[in-house]
This record gives C-alpha cells, sequence and structure tokens, in this order.
C-alpha cells in the first residue's frame, strides 16, 4: 500500500466537525486537502483560482515550528511528529491554539497529513466520523487513539483473491526492512495475528463480509512481529469496494496500538481476583467468628441472670444477629457486583 493509498484511507474518515481538523500540506507549505475548518472561505477547495497556503491557515510565525518537528522526524526515521500551531479563525483573523499530529506520506518526507483538534476546545465533542465508523464503533475510542499517536499504519485486504497489502509504517513496525517491503508485493499483517487469537479474528472479519458491512469490523488481538515483540492492537475496517452482485472485493482499514490499555486491564483484573477473594475469605472469617458469638450467647441463655446483665445479654444478641444479616448482605452484593463485572470483562474479549 502506498503512501497516496494510506491517505485516502484515513481521508475515509470524512471528519466534518468543528473540534476535529485535518489538512494535508506538501514541502513548499501547500496545503492539498483540508476539511472545512481550515483556510479561508470560500476559496478553500478552489485551489485552481487561488492555492491555499500555510500563513492561510496558521500563523506565518509558526512555519519555523513546523519545519522544525518535521525535519527533526524525518532525521530520526519516526513516521509522524507532534506540533501546537496557533490556527487562524476566519473571518475574524483570531487565533486558537491548536494541537497537530502529522504522519508523512510521501517518499521525501515532504508531503505531510495533519489531524488536530484545539488545545481548549470551547464545545463538548461533537464528531462526525463518516462512513468509515458506524455505530457499532465508538468514536471516542478512535479519535483519543489516533491523538496519542496511537496509529501504527494501514492495511488493504481483498477477500476474493485473498491478497493483502500495509503501509510502509505498518510493515516497519511489523520488522520488515526497507528492501524486504519494496521487494515483497503483498505483505500481510493477519499472518502475524497471535495464534491463540487468529480464528476469532478470522470470525469477525467473515461475520462483515456474510452481513455486507451492516456488522462492522473491529478487532482487539495480539500481533507478533518477525522479532517475535507483542503488541496489542484494535482494528477497524470497512469494506470500501463491492461488486454489482454484492460481494466485497476490498477492505480498508487501520491498526492502532492498545498495548498500554491491555497491560491496565490484566492488572485491573489481577488485583479484582485478589480483592474479591480477600473480601470473601475476610467476610467468611468474620461471619465464622460471628457464629461462635452467638453460640456462647446461647449457652448462656440456658443460665439464670440477674436482669441487668440478663438485658445486656439480649442486646448483644440483637446486635450480633444484625451484624451477621449484615455480612450475609454484603457478601450477596459482592457476589452480585463481580458476576457483573465479569459478564463485562467477558463481552469486551
Amino acid at each position: 500500500m502506498n503512501s497516496w493509498e494510506s491517505i485516502q484511507v484515513l481521508s475515509q474518515l470524512a471528519i466534518t466537525s468543528e473540534y476535529f481538523l485535518q489538512v494535508t500540506l506538501d514541502k513548499s507549505g501547500r496545503v492539498l486537502s483540508s476539511d472545512s475548518g481550515i483556510g479561508p472561505v470560500p476559496s478553500l477547495f478552489d485551489y485552481k483560482e487561488k492555492p491555499i497556503f500555510f500563513a492561510d491557515c496558521f500563523l506565518s510565525s509558526e512555519w519555523t515550528k513546523y519545519e522544525n518537528q518535521r525535519i527533526k522526524a524525518w532525521k530520526n526515521s519516526h513516521q509522524s511528529f507532534f506540533v501546537e500551531l496557533q490556527k487562524i479563525n476566519h473571518p475574524d483573523e483570531t487565533t486558537t491554539l491548536t494541537k497537530w499530529e502529522f504522519f508523512f506520506i510521501s517518499e521525501d518526507f515532504g508531503t505531510c497529513l495533519g489531524i488536530g483538534h484545539p488545545v481548549d476546545p470551547l464545545k463538548p465533542y461533537s464528531l462526525g466520523l463518516g462512513e468509515f465508523i458506524d455505530g457499532n464503533f465508538n468514536n471516542n475510542e478512535l479519535v483519543d487513539s489516533l491523538l496519542e499517536n496511537k496509529l501504527l499504519g494501514f492495511w488493504k485486504f481483498d477477500p476474493s483473491h485473498d491478497r493483502e497489502n500495509i503501509s510502509p509504517g505498518l510493515a516497519q513496525m511489523l520488522g520488515y526492512q526497507t528492501d524486504e517491503i519494496k521487494s515483497i508485493p503483498n505483505l500481510s499483517w493477519q499472518r502475524h495475528i497471535h495464534h491463540e487469537d487468529l480464528n476469532r479474528v478470522s470470525n469477525q472479519l467473515k461475520s462483515h463480509l456474510k452481513t455486507k458491512g451492516n456488522l462492522s469490523f473491529r478487532s482487539e488481538f495480539r500481533i507478533i512481529s518477525k522479532n517475535n515483540q507483542v503488541t496489542w492492537v484494535i482494528a477497524f475496517g470497512k469494506t470500501t469496494d463491492w461488486s454489482p452482485e454484492g460481494y466485497p472485493l476490498m477492505l480498508q482499514g487501520l491498526l492502532i496500538d492498545i498495548t498500554e490499555k491491555k497491560k491496565q486491564e490484566i492488572w485491573i483484573r489481577e488485583h479484582h481476583y485478589f480483592l474479591r477473594d480477600l473480601a470473601f475469605q475476610q467476610s467468611h472469617s468474620l461471619r465464622a467468628r460471628v457464629a461462635n458469638i452467638m453460640g456462647i450467647l446461647e449457652i448462656l441463655e440456658t443460665e439464670s441472670h440477674a436482669p441487668e446483665t440478663q438485658k445486656l445479654l439480649n442486646i448483644i444478641k440483637t446486635e450480633t444477629k444484625m451484624l451477621d444479616n449484615s455480612l450475609k448482605k454484603s457478601i450477596k452484593e459482592s457476589v452480585q457486583q463481580n458476576q457483573s463485572w465479569e459478564r463485562g470483562i467477558q463481552g469486551e474479549g
């Protein structure tokens, strides 16, 4: 998958919200494409009559900052770079501080796709992610991942010929060298899926195809690079080309790194089970001691006592029964909450 095919995949996000911004700049700073939130209006899309440049979208003094970050990323062989820019708001010419991640999409590391958002948004999220993401996806999940520099790369899949293609960035992440990327025409990301996850991912992909796209393709799984590095990823995909008979001809999608998220989930799960067992043992240990106290009180009831002593024994017995009932209620609620939590975890998996 070459760089322009990759950008076409990401462009299918069809970002139209006031919060989420998109722009593509060439090496000279000319705007090749953008959403309606960038540049002057109405001449934004009329590139033939009046080309739009960096200084039409951002403060001209910010160009040095942008160029420094671009060159630094290029020299360090980074796939993308972050930069904060003062965006010009047309037509009132005010500015808004925005944060961007720019991805290299040309071989000379000059042309860059930028995805940005206001640093201090005045409005809540109002994200329109187009057809690439439908109602079955958690929009914020994808948006947050993109903004956190977790995008690994893009993929294409031709199910009729079982042929795959991946972007150079994804190929590098999987451990392929530059010469391998150029010499191997159809690198596969599916061949790198962890064997324990492969059947589940394959079934989810088949379900997407069988439902003619009505069931979205979204899957979390482990992917293994050539040097055996394991990375947890989430894959989003969509069928973008259909035959006249309704058969899928092409799927396009992207992979996002969720390794840190999974580490947190595993930590929470392990500690949940530890705390659950601890609470169970402590609760039943307390109930055992309460039962011992009640047994002693029953023995004492068989003997005669002074009125004041009997009164105190009755109070102790009542309070002990109330404590036992509270413990039983707490144990029952804890079991119910645990079952609900485990069902949620199983549903996410």
